[in-house]
């Protein structure tokens, strides 16, 4: 299963490409040059008559988060193209930006970048509806947003929201160190924004069934995790007018039941506070067994390095001992 952001996880290693690493180091790109990427990008496709807008941590920064994103996530509101056709659209038009390939040998895809005037590089991450069950739907809720010069069209901000959480989720469930530790900003960046979509009184009706259903699965593990978000969460509508009835005539049904069993929903709630505990715990030793598996593999190549090290001291031609 892949996982965003990013077309795979191994397209955020460092391409081998050396003209690229000496680019990368003059310097991490900054908000100005995220910005420049987004538009430029953005451009290109508006002049062809194709929607765009932004997703990820871009998107989240215009909504007002304080991190300042890493690259660009892009959704392109195009399914009849594929992401290396629509990357090469951006290449064939402007030639700041070029593609690179994948570390991985046996990938089939090509990493999309995009260099500054000063030589920075940024990374722009192409994405469709259908692609890691992002969901379709209307342009007109894009939203434009505005920073300095700069003036970028937004996904809607309940799914912008959303699959930030579904981002969280997959890096918390990742086994590989370097991703799990992405969960820990992805729940910074929530924590955030989640006051500030109350505030904004988001929408979600719009999401299809199914990608809702999904949502509030979703919730139910972060809320486990973090607590102190489910006031906001609760505040945040998932259901069509129509689920909300139906769950509405039920709950009215089941009244009298619950009034009669005070005792069962007591156990019930201590129940819930074990499991939300359990949770805790597991996702605790997740995270020390993903430690421990960094600490052997440092281990292991100390001891490689020292090995390699007493061979070298002990070869003839340094223990030869000169003539006078």
């Amino acid at each position: 299963m892949s996982m965003w952001y990013g077309n795979s996880y191994s397209s955020y290693d460092m391409p081998a490409s050396s003209e690229h690493r000496i680019g990368m180091r003059r310097g991490r790109p900054t908000y100005g040059d995220i910005l420049d990427a987004a538009t430029d990008a953005v451009r290109v496709f508006e002049a062809r008559g194709t929607r765009v807008c932004a997703v990820g941590g871009l998107a989240c920064k215009l909504e007002g988060n304080i991190r300042t994103p890493n690259d660009v996530d892009l959704l392109v509101l195009d399914t009849t193209s594929t992401q290396e056709q629509i990357k090469q659209i951006l290449v064939n038009a402007n030639s700041k930006f070029y593609l690179i390939p994948a570390r991985d040998p046996s990938a089939t895809y090509k990493v999309l970048w995009y260099r500054t005037t000063l030589g920075i590089r940024v990374k722009v991450d192409l994405l469709q509806p259908g692609i890691m069950s992002i969901p379709d739907f209307s342009p007109d809720l894009i939203q434009y947003k505005r920073y300095l010069t700069h003036r970028v069209p937004v996904a809607p901000f309940g799914l912008v929201l959303l699959l930030k959480l579904q981002a969280w989720e997959q890096h918390q469930q990742s086994s590989e160190y370097r991703y799990h530790t992405k969960h820990y900003t992805d729940a910074q960046d929530i924590n955030r924004l989640l006051p500030m979509a109350i505030t904004a009184g988001i929408a979600c009706d719009y999401l299809p069934s199914d990608f809702r259903r999904e949502a509030r699965r979703r919730i139910r593990s972060y809320v486990q995790s973090h607590p102190s978000s489910k006031e906001h969460w609760d505040k945040i509508k998932l259901r069509r007018s129509t689920e909300t009835s139906t769950r509405a005539q039920g709950v009215t049904s089941s009244r009298t039941r619950t009034s009669r069993e005070p005792a069962h929903t007591t156990a019930t709630s201590r129940i819930d506070r074990s499991e939300t505990s359990l949770n805790a715990l597991t996702d605790g030793l997740s995270r020390l067994r993903i430690h421990q598996d960094r600490l052997r593999e440092l281990d292991s190549t100390r001891t490689r390095a020292i090995r390699e090290t007493a061979n070298r001291v002990s070869s003839p031609h340094i223990l030869r001992t000169p003539s006078f």
